[in-house]
């Protein structure tokens, strides 16, 4: 069952059109993000779900309910924002309980509920503390907890995570993710951060440019990215996007990567038609540094030779820059002792790892 249903959603400000015709709908239950860069439109996306901005074109839909119109009291939405909005003079009590306060939920009920919800976010000890007081984990807490504590349709979160330092929000990530596990909350949130998305959705929408590029589930994306944009903004380190042109001769496909000639091997029918479309055109392949395999010796199957440039160290990994004609490009390996700065080495790139996309349209073409 849907639980929030976004049509043809658009949203001006003045001559700047900041959401454009976006759909999309989440389950019931479900985690769902909206990730993209800085002014891509979707915090503007979800301001309008929550009732903060009023869509110029579009309907928006909860439980079965248009709520397009509709007050943010009305629409059955909670939001957290990234500076966690906590009242610093009250009790973790008395902030756990406010919202129900306000609906006149008589107090016994607010108690109950006060102390289930302190149970499940670990802040049993911190009730009667004054939350201006507190670290960033459990301020954080706190706002999750007296959003979810009035039970609303969907929890809107707003990069929750911003403000807090790389420790502290991987044990967030992990934290939110069980919560919304444990009380079955469907959840909108809205991030900057690939990484959080990744970690913690059932399924992303990619924005940029006010439009959502691709839906998907976390693999889905990253396996199989639509267009260049969502190719470059999932994956870390960063996917390789190499200027190149596609050679046929007969039935033999190859792509010519800064003179360098890669052979492709084409097995399905659908795959070669593709293909012989764009013969003499110019594509950008795609190829994910973990892809790409490096030997100290030529084997069979080995593409072209290249120079280590640059070694940056991960870790248990490594992530080596190769030079191919005034390029570089990036390849994630386990960590070896074998390899430095400066060493000729052999390059192989599996021909079924590579993304091809049109140079002009950036679309994906195979």
């Amino acid at each position: 069952m849907d639980k929030l249903i976004v049509e043809n959603l658009t949203k001006r400000f003045g001559d700047l059109v900041a959401v454009k015709n976006v759909s999309f709908n989440i389950k019931e239950g479900e985690f769902f993000s909206l990730l993209g860069p800085s002014g891509c439109g979707k915090t503007t996306t979800l301001r309008c779900i929550a009732g903060l901005e009023t869509p110029d074109e579009g309907r928006i839909i909860i439980k079965n309910r248009d709520v397009t119109r509709l007050p943010p009291q009305e629409r059955g939405v909670s939001l957290v924002f990234q500076e966690f909005a906590v009242f610093p003079h009250m009790t973790v009590y008395e902030n756990l309980a406010f919202g129900l306060k306000v609906r006149k939920t008589p107090k016994e009920e607010i108690k109950k509920k006060v102390l289930e919800i302190a149970e499940t976010l670990n802040l049993k000890e911190s009730l009667g503390k004054i939350a201006g007081r507190l670290g960033l984990s459990e301020k954080q807490r706190i706002a999750l907890g007296r959003s979810i504590i009035v039970e609303p349709e969907i929890l809107l979160l707003d990069e929750p995570l911003t403000l807090v330092d790389a420790k502290v929000k991987e044990a967030m990530r992990r934290e939110l993710r069980r919560l919304q596990r444990e009380l079955k909350i469907t959840i909108l949130y809205v991030t900057h951060d690939q990484l959080e998305a990744m970690m913690m959705s059932d399924r992303i929408a990619v924005m940029d440019a006010g439009r959502i590029l691709q839906i998907g589930t976390p693999t889905e994306i990253y396996e199989d990215p639509k267009k260049v944009f969502v190719a470059r903004f999932i994956g870390s380190p960063t996917i390789n996007l190499l200027e190149s042109k596609l050679i046929t001769e007969k039935d033999e496909y190859a792509l010519l990567i800064k003179d360098t000639e890669v052979k492709i091997h084409i097995g399905k029918a659908s795959e070669r038609n593709v293909l012989s479309k764009h013969s003499g055109r110019e594509l950008v392949a795609g190829i994910r540094p973990e892809d790409i395999n490096i030997s100290k010796e030529l084997e069979p199957g080995y593409h072209f030779s290249s120079t280590i440039e640059f070694i940056e160290m991960m870790g248990e990994r490594m992530e080596v820059y190769l030079k191919l004609n005034e390029e570089y490009i990036r390849a994630l390996t386990p960590l070896r002792t074998d390899l430095k700065e400066g060493d000729r080495v052999y390059v192989r790139i599996p021909l079924d790892k590579i993304l091809l996309f049109e140079a002009g349209t950036e679309e994906r073409i195979l």
